[in-house]
């Protein structure tokens, strides 16, 4: 079951393909297909990969998981309930 996902979650990312590193972070910023995350918690061994992005990534929501679960993006803006148009 997947659940959306808000600013100021703490949410966990896998090591893939398309992302270099494992690591615990918090959402920083919502995008319509990734979020922009600050990395709180990593591996000893990639301490200067972390240093070189600044301690943020951004990473798209396939690749997310909060309490283990997977995210779905969240709904844009102008289709969310008490939205202003």
């Amino acid at each position: 079951m997947s659940q959306e996902i808000v600013v100021g979650d703490k949410v966990s990312v896998r090591k893939t393909k398309d992302v270099p590193l494992s690591f615990k972070g918090t959402v920083e910023k919502l995008y319509a297909n990734a979020a922009m995350l600050t990395i709180d918690s990593f591996s000893p061994e990639d301490a200067s990969m972390v240093e070189d992005m600044k301690n943020k990534t951004v990473v798209n929501y396939k690749h997310i998981k909060k309490g283990g679960k997977a995210v779905i993006p969240p709904a844009p803006e102008e289709k969310r309930p008490g939205a202003r148009h």
